[in-house]
């Protein structure tokens, strides 16, 4: 079924991606995602509004938000939410966030950072990590790290951008 959804979809939006999750025990989702390329995003708009009304499923645009107790592992190494910190400066054009990433060095830079970028993307979703960073850095994080208004686990960046729309809609 995979292959002939696929086909179909791929012919309507070639530059586009799918895949399809359970809602836990509720319905089926279908999401629609631009892979993170803001350009396309009218493109992945205007596949959700054509989409057909399917009982027992959802068409979603763009990747969601996931669990922010994920762990990856690679190359005997594991990194979660708690091994990476943000350091964030707002601008006009949306937010500059650092990462500061646990065991980050020139050896390790390549893996631990894609691997923080795919935990960031999964902890704001697709749509906030285009729409709302406007640039994205990395560096070590150091030992102890203290929390303070512009620096707090990765885990927290979600809620620290969903205030920024509710301070914009306050003004």
């Amino acid at each position: 079924m995979a292959d002939e959804i696929s086909k179909a979809f791929v012919s309507a939006y070639p530059d586009l991606v799918w895949e399809i999750t359970r809602n836990g025990s509720g319905p089926w989702v279908f999401c629609v995602s631009a892979d993170g390329n803001r350009e396309l995003f009218p493109a992945v708009s205007q596949a959700v509004r054509a989409a057909p009304n399917l009982p027992g499923w959802i068409v979603q645009a763009f990747r969601s938000r996931g669990s922010l107790n994920a762990m990856l592992r690679m190359n005997g190494r594991a990194l979660g939410y708690q091994d990476i910190w943000c350091n964030v400066h707002l601008t006009t054009s949306g937010v500059d966030v650092t990462l500061h990433i646990k065991g980050l060095g020139p050896a390790t830079d390549r893996e631990l950072g894609q691997a923080a970028i795919l935990l960031l993307d999964n902890a704001v979703g697709e749509y906030d990590a285009v729409m709302k960073i406007a640039r994205l850095g990395r560096a070590p994080l150091a030992a102890g790290p203290l929390r303070r208004p512009d620096y707090f686990p990765l885990a927290e960046l979600p809620q620290y951008l969903d205030s920024l729309d509710q301070s914009s809609r306050a003004h």
